[in-house]
């Protein structure tokens, strides 16, 4: 069965470090064989606030046409692809809410007695963020580690994907033949995602 690729992107403009990392990893997957499809929640307009209706639409059991198509792709989608830079050590709030209103109580995951539990196995995701701040200031502050925990494992992997998290790091202050470095890594981490899950 064809694997399909579905890309959740959050980067204003056209032109940022971001973008490219979306370039190659069409390119990957165009290389693969794999379908894809791309949600630029930017040029898209997406809306990101988690309002009272939308709450009490998940409480009914339903959501609204918008967070269907979304839930749709998803279920659809054998490799989950998302691409944002880190503000704040956070994902943009567009991202942010867009985990809020797509990923909710019965589709993504459940509660039971023990805790929530993942309802999207036998999925992978990868996660590829950018940071101006280096790899050994992240690390010698303990960031590196809170981003992980943040939009991997608290998120993704907790709703039951086999999730696979790499940030690049001091984008804007490398030389160019470091960024094509990164770009390179892009192909690699997703060739890599792109194995069979154990389920």
């Amino acid at each position: 069965m064809a694997l399909k690729a579905y890309i959740v992107f959050a980067h204003e403009g056209h032109t940022s470090f971001c973008h490219e990392i979306l370039e190659r990893t069409k390119q990957t997957l165009d290389r693969e064989g794999i379908s894809y499809t791309v949600r630029d929640l930017y040029q898209q307009d997406f809306q990101p606030v988690f309002r009272g209706e939308d709450m009490h639409r998940v409480e009914e059991g339903h959501v609204s046409a918008d967070i269907a198509e979304e839930q749709q792709q998803i279920t659809d989608a054998d490799l989950l692809v998302m691409i944002f830079p880190v503000w704040w050590w956070s994902p943009p709030a567009i991202m942010k809410g867009y985990f809020d209103r797509v990923f909710t109580n019965g589709f993504a995951f459940r509660y039971e007695e023990k805790g929530p539990v993942g309802l999207l196995n036998g999925k992978q995701a990868l996660v590829m963020t950018t940071t101006r701040e280096s790899e050994h200031d992240m690390r010698a502050s303990g960031m590196d580690e809170v981003m992980k925990k943040q939009m991997a494992d608290g998120t993704l992997s907790m709703m039951g994907y086999k999730t696979l998290y790499h940030n690049f790091a001091a984008v804007p202050y490398v030389s160019e033949a470091a960024r094509r470095a990164m770009l390179d890594e892009v192909e690699h981490l997703l060739k890599n995602t792109l194995q069979p899950v154990e389920v």
